[in-house]
């Protein structure tokens, strides 16, 4: 298992990954957005040199709030383009996985079939700008679509070369439990990263500390070993008080250390 922090968008990139290094996280889950992270603006040589030395691999993260499934195309497909500019970013920085987020869009302009449908059409357009990079897609559950097994297996059968993103925090939002566990049996074949972070359930996804919302993580540590994942693991803690991060950190430690045998993966 592989512990690893996310840069803040806001703070600058070089200073970021000194920060990773400094406290020994094993990766960098490298968003590329505005303000100070944006892929036009970084120094990419210098970039990829700092990740180098610093010893950090990435995963690629991608911001939220494209209009993938717009049902505009003049808003979508310059979503997509957007997309483009940043998986060739993230090839220069030496990226393999890059995470997407479904868009929510406008429920009432296209309803959840056409926003499902539209989502998968830039899925599929990203894709085929990813495979040339040798980057690897990977689609991340959300709170608010994309939050059910049955809606991945239908684009999974479609786009069968898509990776899965767990993002537990999510998986307990906007229902009576945590959908992890579903999940993780449906897709763990899938799974190629996961993010942690706490909250209380039902809409508001709070970037917590773990421990400090109601998510039992000894039991998402456990399901995860059932079913053999070793890989990524992003700590996911919004606060301008880095400690929470680096609790969250040892606590993640401490817990996958522990050794606890987990629900049967049959």
């Amino acid at each position: 298992m592989k512990i690893g922090m996310m840069n803040n968008p806001r703070l600058d990139l070089a200073m970021e990954i000194a920060f990773a290094q400094e406290h020994r996280f094993d990766f960098l889950d490298l968003t590329l957005e505005p303000q100070m992270a944006d892929p036009g603006r970084i120094d990419r040589p210098k970039i990829r040199r700092a990740l180098r030395e610093a010893h950090l691999p990435i995963v690629g993260h991608t911001p939220y709030y494209l209009p993938l499934a717009s049902p505009y195309e003049s808003l979508r497909r310059p979503a997509v383009e957007e997309i483009r500019r940043i998986l060739e970013a993230f090839a220069e920085l030496g990226a393999s996985a890059v995470s997407l987020h479904p868009d929510k869009s406008i429920p009432s302009a296209l309803g959840e079939r056409g926003i499902r449908e539209k989502n998968i059409e830039s899925f599929a357009e990203i894709e085929s700008l990813a495979q040339p990079l040798g980057i690897q897609i990977l689609i991340e559950n959300m709170d608010r679509n994309f939050n059910t097994v049955e809606e991945f297996q239908e684009t999974f059968s479609r786009l069968p070369r898509l990776g899965f993103h767990l993002d537990v925090g999510h998986a307990n939002l906007q229902g009576p439990k945590n959908r992890s566990e579903e999940f993780l049996r449906a897709f763990h074949d899938r799974l190629r990263h996961v993010h942690f972070s706490d909250n209380f359930g039902q809409r508001d996804d709070l970037h917590l500390p773990l421990g400090a919302g109601n998510i039992d993580w000894r039991k998402i540590v456990a399901l995860l070993k059932a079913f053999h994942y070793e890989g990524t693991i992003t700590l996911e803690i919004f606060s301008s008080e880095r400690r929470y991060l680096l609790i969250s950190r040892d606590r993640l430690r401490e817990i996958w250390e522990g050794g606890s045998d987990g629900p049967n993966a049959g």
